[in-house]
């Protein structure tokens, strides 16, 4: 057993015991990690009696290669990320969409690509305007499934190799990763990808946010179904269906 010390994201967290927590972070250096931290939930200070799901810092604990459950010794917040999801229920589920998907994938291999991709992913959501918020979750929804190695073929179909022209409609093919040609659409009962949602999509999975994106209640379901196929094991994430309840009606 060694003391390690790496920066980390505090992503769940759910009682042990009367005084003691078990906390579920993703570090920079250690991947994923399940932590026991006896007596945290009545210390206070650097001990972390004050974490609050999705902070980030410099977490120190006893690692041990051979066990699922480490031992936490102490948790310093980093003062340049304070988060402060828990101010908007819509900010905080699409938080969560976040830490979920990288909890289900990202195991205990060191990626600190990936962990800066949620870091500013979380970042993001937290300081989007309102009117942005759920473009702005959707890039980094798909961010963090192309830095998981799982971005679609949205160019070319994945039936024919073909390049789909700009005014042709489309179907995902989720078994496939992408889209369809219309000349190959036969038993692919996947969602229609028009010219202007591949266009989004495509900007989306590029990092960019669209312009006045449409039906963005539709763009998350085709996420939510991609991950479900490719990523969470044929389990759609709990936290699209909590998300998809407090989006407002109007964003069809």
């Amino acid at each position: 057993m060694s003391l390690a010390t790496t920066p980390a994201i505090l992503l769940r967290s759910h009682p042990y015991s009367e005084t003691s927590q078990v906390l579920r972070f993703y570090s920079g250096d250690l991947g994923v990690l399940a932590v026991l931290a006896k007596g945290v939930r009545k210390a206070g200070g650097r001990r972390g009696g004050a974490l609050s799901t999705f902070v980030q810092g410099d977490l120190t604990l006893y690692h041990k290669e051979s066990r699922e459950l480490q031992t936490f010794k102490e948790f310093s917040p980093d003062s340049t990320h304070r988060r402060t999801l828990g101010r908007d229920p819509l900010r905080l589920a699409g938080a969560a969409v976040l830490g979920e998907l990288v909890l289900q994938h990202a195991g205990s291999d060191r990626n600190p690509e990936l962990f800066s991709v949620l870091s500013c992913g979380l970042d993001a959501v937290d300081i989007s305007e309102d009117r942005a918020l759920i473009p702005t979750l959707l890039r980094e929804v798909w961010s963090v499934i192309r830095e998981l190695g799982y971005a679609p073929s949205l160019e070319r179909c994945v039936a024919c190799g073909g390049k789909l022209g700009p005014e042709e409609q489309g179907r995902f093919d989720f078994a496939e990763g992408g889209t369809r040609c219309p000349r190959c659409q036969e038993g692919n009962h996947g969602p229609r990808v028009g010219p202007r949602a591949r266009e989004e999509l495509r900007d989306l999975v590029d990092g960019t946010l669209p312009t006045d994106l449409q039906r963005s209640k539709a763009h998350l379901r085709l996420a939510s179904d991609f991950i479900t196929y490719h990523i969470s094991g044929g389990t759609p994430l709990r936290s699209f269906n909590v998300l998809e309840t407090l989006i407002p009606k109007d964003h069809a």
